[in-house]
């Protein structure tokens, strides 16, 4: 059976998902690759973008906000749950060739969907760094990813405020998911 689009991505989130179960309470404020986030403030990105982003590709908003006197959902649940909301947005019959509304401009959904991605596979890398694990993607994804994250890096502007830090170089015999964090301003060497 060949991947579609959509299943390369829900195993893109579920290594994510790994790396999240993985870690532990005390690496909670442990410093990331990406300077402006710990690993809880990291995790509580891509949750946060995971719930916008459904709710860009047609999912409905949640009900209500969470009662702020409960007790907080365990960290992994929560990203489980977030991460169920956006791929099950993707699989919506027309999801991907629908225009939608991204921080990027209007695009259709698959734009959004390869957004998605590299943003997990990125952030991956920083959280399997912070972490002392290893992110296992596959290498085709990666691969695939990073030659979208190239067209899109030469199209944004650079510069303070740019979404991604200046370009770094990566040795091209370098594993793929470095390369894709080279390409995105992460310092590889460390």
């Amino acid at each position: 059976m060949s991947a579609t689009p959509v299943t390369a991505f829900t195993d893109v989130i579920d290594t994510v998902a790994y790396l999240v179960e993985a870690v532990q309470d005390e690496q909670r404020s442990a410093s990331t690759p990406c300077t402006e986030w710990n690993v809880q403030r990291l995790i509580d990105h891509l949750v946060a973008g995971q719930r916008a982003f459904a709710v860009v590709m047609g999912a409905e908003p949640p009900v209500a906000a969470p009662d702020a006197d409960a007790a907080p959902e365990p960290l992994k649940d929560t990203f489980r749950m977030s991460a169920a909301a956006l791929v099950s947005a993707f699989e919506a019959p027309g999801a991907l060739e629908r225009m939608v509304q991204a921080p990027i401009g209007e695009v259709p959904g698959a734009v959004v969907l390869h957004l998605q991605a590299i943003e997990h596979l990125v952030h991956g890398w920083d959280l399997a760094r912070a972490i002392g694990q290893k992110a296992l993607f596959d290498d085709t994804t990666v691969e695939r990813e990073t030659e979208f994250a190239r067209d899109l890096v030469e199209q944004l502007p650079s510069g303070p405020g740019a979404p991604f830090a200046p370009y770094r170089n990566a040795p091209e015999d370098a594993p793929a998911l470095d390369r894709l964090a080279a390409l995105l301003g992460r310092d590889i060497s460390e």
